[in-house]
């Protein structure tokens, strides 16, 4: 639980101190972590990271914590640009992989409006589902606390009849 108190307050926190430095080089790129090691893997190679070695790579640094060396070398050059002050995260060749790259919100009204706009589709689907579990859902007791979780009213349907 304390190590999830500190990534919350610091994302790019973690306990091994490499992978802090690959957290805070995607930070500063403002991209995720395996968007970085497929940046590091073009700019090592000189090719797109093929298909096959996509999961097998990113199981092993996110499971095991093993850092290929290209995505270590990678992270260190982003944090020395960011040092010498010439880190231009905006730059397009960071954001090859992120599709959303460049779709501006232009300014406070527009921010506002995207605000409202999420919410009220939030609180309309909130009421809605409330409404609909308040009027369609009927609660029918279940027989046992243990599965197979079968009504009272198939168990003991005498308890159900009518009385006449």
């Amino acid at each position: 639980m304390n190590g999830l108190l500190k990534t919350l307050i610091k994302p790019d926190w973690d306990d091994n101190p490499k992978r802090s430095e690959i957290l805070h080089a995607a930070n500063l790129l403002q991209i995720g972590e395996f968007q970085l090691i497929q940046l590091a893997y073009k700019v090592w190679y000189g090719e797109n990271l093929p298909e096959d070695k996509i999961n097998k790579i990113f199981n092993e640094y996110m499971v095991t914590g093993v850092i290929p060396i290209w995505v270590t070398y990678y992270a260190k050059d982003i944090l020395k640009l960011d040092q010498a002050n010439i880190l231009d995260s905006y730059n397009k060749k960071y954001h090859v992989y992120d599709h959303e790259f460049g779709k501006y919100i232009f300014n406070e009204n527009q921010r506002r409006k995207r605000g409202i706009l999420y919410a009220l589709i939030i609180i309309f689907f909130f009421i809605g589902s409330h409404y609909m579990a308040i009027n369609y859902v009927e609660d029918e007791a279940s027989a046992s606390f243990y599965p197979p979780y079968i009504e009272k009213r198939v168990v003991y349907p005498e308890l159900y009849n009518e009385k006449k």
